[in-house]
């Protein structure tokens, strides 16, 4: 039965789209493929990786005004989106003689054989009919849709409702079927981390002991926002999960921002897991913003979760706090500065006590003769070691159908765990814009790194971006 709701959700939001023509109906295309050629071949070893990776997504929208506008300019409109996503990877990974190759997604290669690996994989991220413009800014949503708040992502294929009777506060809920990498047309982006579930039924359970099959997994939330003015916004939002085995999470989030004049705002988020009343995500942050300069003073604490039906959630997790003060300044209209310290705090617990960790970071932006470059660096150093970098960029556009940029970037690391992992890494790449039309650009991007720990790799990657609307 809930698979059936999964489907018949994408179903009606399928039909959806087939809205009736009319002289009003705003339509939206978009569309962009990329191909990629990249190869890897680490020193001391003999592998020799050569990829190539297609990727397609087009995306269309049409919105269908229904009756005239009301008085106070409010007006229904019929709404539908989808967006499509294609992938596709192909290629070698073999030993450098060639007498040897793996192919990872070949279920027939149980010895090789990576149950997360596809070459190729079609996405519908977006599906959905959607309707608003009613009496009290009532409006609801059914399909395949992404839900974001403080809590985090998820996508799910269900409805959804919004309602704001008044200027000052607004309600949503919603409810379905969590999206994973087992669901109809899906993809695990957004599922619960730690669990690796896969579509065995035309592969014996004994080849990937490790995976599981795909569950069913309902989810339903509920967010109300709202205050007096910009001087004070409050907001509040519940999320829960569960399957048939139990709860997969079950989230409380309170937020709340504060503009009391126009040079001050201040923000603060906290998420809570119910499950065992921990503060699992929280920030706090002073912003102040006057004509060409900003500063802004932040801290934050997160902790870890893993899905609590898998081994990772019996591992003890490392709560992380981080500071950052930074700001900015604009000299002119061609050149702005900026920087920032930050500090890291790791609670490792037992026997391993605590990570403190430090560093800068600066950057420059400016227009020079046509020319529009950009400096940054950074530079670390505590427990977990060294690591500093600068990087370089620059743009500059030929004629106006066509654009040069170039890229420039230098690491040096030293991990204090792993004695064999330091270094310098150096990469460049050289791209060029072409833009066909006004809803139509090529781009086309050679890139080079190289380490000592990886070696050289080389990736070249061809873009079309394609959008247009009536």
């Amino acid at each position: 039965m809930t698979r059936r709701f999964g489907a018949a959700a994408l179903a009606a939001a399928m039909l959806a789209l087939v809205v009736p023509s009319a002289r009003a109906l705003d339509v939206e295309l978009d569309s962009d493929a990329s191909f990629q050629v990249y190869e890897v071949r680490a020193p001391g070893t003999t592998t020799f990786l050569a990829r190539r990776r297609f990727t397609s997504n087009l995306g269309l929208r049409l919105v269908q005004p229904l009756g005239e506008p009301e008085p106070d300019g409010r007006r229904v409109r019929l709404s539908a989106s989808v967006r499509l996503r294609l992938y596709h990877d192909f290629g070698e990974d073999c030993l450098v003689g060639g007498e040897l190759c793996v192919r990872a997604y070949d279920r027939e290669m149980t010895g090789g054989w990576q149950p997360l690996t596809s070459p190729s994989l079609i996405d519908v991220p977006m599906l959905w009919v959607a309707v608003d413009g009613l009496p009290f800014g009532i409006g609801a949503r059914v399909g395949r849709q992404l839900e974001v708040d403080p809590i985090g992502f998820v996508r799910l294929d269900g409805v959804s409702a919004r309602i704001a009777p008044w200027s000052w506060i607004s309600a949503e809920a919603y409810a379905g079927l969590m999206v994973r990498g087992t669901s109809l047309v899906g993809t695990p982006a957004f599922e619960p981390q730690g669990s690796m579930r896969v579509d065995r039924s035309d592969v014996d359970a004994t080849v990937a002991p490790w995976t599981d099959p795909g569950v069913d997994t309902w989810v339903v939330g509920a967010r109300v926002r709202g205050g007096p003015g910009e001087w004070l916004q409050l907001g509040a939002g519940v999320r829960h999960a569960w399957e048939e085995d139990g709860t997969v999470l079950s989230r409380l989030s309170l937020s709340a921002t504060s503009q009391p004049i126009p040079l001050l705002r201040m923000e603060t988020i906290g998420v809570l897991d119910l499950l065992d009343t921990t503060v699992i995500d929280a920030l706090g942050a002073i912003e102040l913003r006057e004509g060409i300069w900003s500063a802004r003073a932040s801290v934050e604490r997160h902790v870890p979760r893993f899905d609590p039906g898998t081994i990772w959630a019996w591992f003890r997790t490392a709560p992380i706090d981080e500071a950052r003060l930074g700001g900015s300044v604009r000299l002119s209209d061609d050149l702005e500065l900026g920087g920032a310290l930050r500090g890291r705090h790791a609670e490792l617990g037992e026997p391993w006590g605590e990570d403190y960790d430090a560093g800068v970071e600066a950057w420059a932006r400016a227009r020079i003769e046509r020319i529009d470059a950009g400096l940054s660096g950074f530079a670390w150093s505590g427990s977990l070691g060294p690591v500093a970098g600068v990087s370089i960029d620059a743009q500059r556009r030929l004629i106006p159908e066509i654009a040069l940029g170039l890229h420039v970037s230098v690491w040096h690391f030293d991990d204090p765990l792993r004695q064999d992992l330091y270094g310098t890494v150096v990469s460049e790449s050289i791209d060029a814009i072409f833009d066909l039309t006004e809803q139509a650009s090529i781009l086309v991007e050679l890139q080079h790194a190289a380490s000592r720990v990886v070696g050289n790799r080389f990736r070249l990657i061809a873009w079309l971006r394609v959008e247009t609307w009536r």
